[in-house]
């Protein structure tokens, strides 16, 4: 399921850090829905989510602190391979729409639209995506318990990232016959750093020819790909599957 959310902010700015304020938007909608039934499932624990977010804004100038918007709107998409969590998070926006959502600097953002759109079907094992939000490869050493980040122009990219990637899916049930020949190859991209939970970590932006079982790319497609992906990172479109 994919959603388009549509946001009005009282002032024409917006946190630095808006991926941060996008999750406690999540949590929040969670808490409040069915008497927060649902938020241990997402947020009690380590979990990896099936989902992903990418947040649009209005010809934005990012400054140190905060973004200056063009316009008040402010646009998230939402997707995920999980029709259950889908249903969860479809039913938890409708109760917060057009409630107010407190911001940093005396702002708010009320949630106006709900809009559900269509995902192609990949059948072919071969696609080229644009990213809508970074694609974020990391390796958690954890005897140093420290996190090192790939970016495409980074000689480990390919052989990280396929790592992750197939770590991720294996976590979903796909077996070996649905992960082999699995590539992800970077055609015309940019290094990005983005300031995450006061850190501020690399990222890959741009094309990628993505290759493997049209099952698995199917996923890829709703639930986002890569690491943090439920942290608004991951998430890409279609260009073609007629590579």
């Amino acid at each position: 399921m994919k959603l388009v959310l549509e946001f009005v902010t009282d002032k024409n700015i917006f946190p630095i850090e808006y991926r941060r304020t996008c999750i406690h938007f999540l949590k929040e909608c969670l808490n409040n829905a069915n008497d927060g039934k649902y938020y241990e499932d997402y947020y009690g624990g380590t979990n990896t989510k099936s989902f992903t977010f990418a947040v649009f804004f209005d010809k934005p100038s990012f400054g140190e602190n905060c973004i200056e918007l063009s316009s008040n709107r402010v646009k998230m998409l939402f997707s995920t391979s999980d029709k259950l969590t889908g249903l969860i998070f479809y039913s938890s926006f409708i109760e917060k729409k057009n409630k107010n959502i407190m911001l940093s600097n005396d702002n708010s953002m009320k949630l106006q639209y709900i809009t559900k759109v269509a995902e192609p079907t990949i059948k072919s094992d071969k696609i080229l995506v644009k990213m809508n939000s970074p694609l974020i490869i990391r390796n958690h050493n954890r005897e140093l318990n420290k996190d090192y980040y790939y970016a495409y122009d980074q000689e480990a990219f390919e052989k990280e990232a396929i790592r992750t990637i197939r770590h991720q899916l294996e976590n979903q049930g796909f077996g070996d016959k649905f992960l082999e020949g699995l590539k992800i190859t970077p055609i015309k991209c940019k290094k990005v750093i983005v300031k995450h939970y006061r850190c501020k970590i690399e990222g890959s932006l741009g094309n990628f020819l993505i290759e493997g079982h049209p099952a698995i790319l199917n996923y890829l497609l709703q639930s986002g790909i890569g690491s943090r992906k439920s942290e608004g990172f991951g998430m890409f479109e279609l260009l073609t599957d007629e590579v």
